[in-house]
């Protein structure tokens, strides 16, 4: 397993603990996100809100375990199982979407909107987690330092950069943006006086 086989599955299990971490410091986003959504009934949105975040949790940790250890299956176990569940949420997202509902993703503890750019990145992650799961079956991980040393640089840069992609690809609404307002000259008798009109709305 060389340094492409390591990169992918660091940014799936980096991911895994993004999104544990998330959860972690908002719990309740989550299940807002899914009341908001309107597909789950009552039961098993409070079921999905206590086990998705734990299993993200639990499956980032064993699979970090595994990678340093050099414990090849349970890496690929973990990383198909992971696979799985990014699937799922693209999968979940893309009929919440096709529905046409709206609300926060629920993927974070900023309130970031669901958009196609949600479901495209779990479906990202979906990808990488199922090519380091296959990739992985190689054998553990052989780098020189040189590679370790890019490894551990580059795999959080591109999980960051991967898991900030809905927010900074979201285009909202002409209705939320704030145009600056601009001056009015009007004359009066005193003089000329001027008053903040803000511009038509588009």
């Amino acid at each position: 397993m060389g340094f492409y086989g390591g990169l992918t599955a660091s940014v799936a299990l980096l991911s895994l603990l993004m999104g544990a971490g998330s959860h972690a410091t908002r719990p309740a986003a989550l299940g807002e996100a899914l009341r908001a959504h309107g597909v789950l009934g009552p039961r098993l949105r409070r079921f999905a809100a206590v086990v998705l975040p734990f299993a993200e949790g639990v499956l980032g940790a064993v699979g970090v375990a595994a990678l340093l250890t050099g414990h090849q299956w349970g890496l690929q176990a973990v990383l198909a199982v992971g696979a799985a569940l990014f699937g799922l949420y693209a999968g979940y997202t893309r009929y919440v979407l096709a529905l046409g509902r709206g609300g926060p993703c629920g993927c974070s503890r900023q309130d970031v909107p669901l958009s196609r750019w949600v479901t495209r990145r779990a479906a990202a992650l979906a990808g990488l987690a199922l090519a380091g799961a296959v990739i992985a079956g190689a054998g553990p991980v052989r780098l020189s330092a040189a590679e370790l040393i890019t490894l551990m640089l580059a795999a959080p840069a591109c999980t960051v950069l991967l898991w900030s992609l809905p927010a900074a690809m979201h285009e909202p609404t002409a209705a939320s943006v704030h145009l600056p307002t601009r001056a009015t000259v009007h004359p009066t008798a005193e003089g000329v006086s001027s008053r903040w009109t803000s511009p038509p709305a588009l």
